[in-house]
């Protein structure tokens, strides 16, 4: 799969195939193990400014080294088990991220934080298999609503999440995905620095994302945090939460790492 313009459609078309598969749903429980927590509400953390949310993932495609340590996610959950994290991310995508929806169960076995079902989800499988992995929250991309293709709609997935009792996670990229998503219900909203057709970073279009985004809250800044001074531009752009994941898991000290993004208490410069 390339890595170049049109990562997008070509990643959407391998996960159909995968979603479609016979064993999907092998491994995971006919039902989540216990009721999880709300993602929206950790992520909010009583409307105070600076949630960190790690996220668990085996690859990074967009990386110059896309190959991460490996580490179950439970031994991920391990090592930040005494970290400020407020909730949890997990990547289920299967194709060039080595992900699976078993990971997000083993990881919701692993804490009582809650976790994101993150994928490119097109289709009600992936819905069903975030609810039985204990799943809080199931990531809806914006951008997938332009591409031409088959499937229920953005917000067709939206309301069966919520029918299985998951929260809604709509990310966006670029400001005109905003008014183009506006009938789908969520309960979180996010800016993903990094244009999914192409993997580059492009921190100038989140950032007239986030502030395009209004009073949509709570709003997540998501990708491209490798550092305590990539947090703070962030944080500065008036954020709730962050979500890291490539620099948390190649971190010698992943729970140190995590403190250090977290925001000054008195909101001034560290």
């Amino acid at each position: 799969m390339s890595a170049g313009e049109g990562f997008l459609r070509q990643i959407v078309a391998a996960t159909r195939a995968a979603v479609r598969a016979p064993d999907y749903f092998d491994g995971l429980p006919r039902a989540p193990r216990r009721p999880p927590a709300s993602w929206r509400e950790a992520v909010r953390a009583g409307g105070r400014p600076g949630t960190v949310i790690a996220e668990f993932k085996r690859r990074s495609p967009g990386a110059a080294d896309p190959g991460l340590p490996s580490r179950t996610p439970s031994e991920f959950a391990a090592r930040l088990e005494a970290a400020p994290v407020g909730a949890y991310s997990c990547l289920a995508a299967i194709p060039e991220f080595g992900g699976h929806p078993r990971d997000v169960a083993d990881l919701a076995a692993a804490t009582g934080r809650p976790v994101l079902f993150k994928d490119f989800v097109v289709d009600l499988r992936q819905i069903e298999a975030a609810y039985r992995a204990g799943a809080a929250a199931v990531l809806l991309i914006a951008r997938l609503a332009a591409l031409d293709g088959e499937g229920p709609s953005l917000g067709e997935l939206a309301r069966a999440a919520r029918a299985r009792g998951l929260e809604v996670v709509l990310e966006w990229h670029a400001p005109e995905e905003i008014s183009g998503s506006g009938a789908v219900p969520a309960d979180v909203f996010g800016v993903n620095v990094r244009d999914l057709d192409s993997l580059r970073l492009r921190p100038e279009v989140a950032r007239a994302t986030i502030r395009a985004a209004g009073d949509r809250r709570p709003l997540v800044g998501m990708s491209g945090v490798d550092s305590p001074e990539t947090a703070r531009s962030f944080w500065a752009l008036g954020v709730d939460a962050i979500l890291v994941g490539s620099a948390i898991a190649r971190a010698p000290d992943p729970a140190a790492f995590v403190r250090a993004l977290a925001p000054p208490p008195d909101g001034g410069p560290r």
